[in-house]
């Protein structure tokens, strides 16, 4: 019996400033949408960050959960939040 293959996960990180910390680049695209006629309010920026991780499920999450806390975002400003699922297989060519 040949060991199960390494499964492959697609990870998405959604990183936002705290609702407590006033974010310019928000209040920028607020007001530029006004301008074009576009009423929005409440507009916040924050960041996606998409990464490919290897493993198994328990411990991809417990590195995603490390890497999304301590390096991707700053926990005193900004809130995070991520995304985990199985990446598509890829067909392999002439197989």
């Amino acid at each position: 019996m040949s060991p199960e293959p390494t499964k492959t996960y697609q990870a998405k990180v959604f990183v936002t400033l705290k609702p407590s910390i006033l974010d310019p680049q928000g209040r920028t695209v607020e007001r530029a949408l006004a301008h074009l006629g576009q009423q929005a309010s409440g507009v916040r920026v924050g960041k996606l960050i998409e990464l490919q991780l290897e493993g198994e499920r328990g411990d991809v999450e417990t590195r995603l959960q490390d890497m999304a806390v301590n390096v991707l975002s700053n926990p005193v400003m900004e809130d995070v939040r991520w995304e985990l699922e199985e990446a598509p297989v890829q067909a392999v060519a002439g197989a």
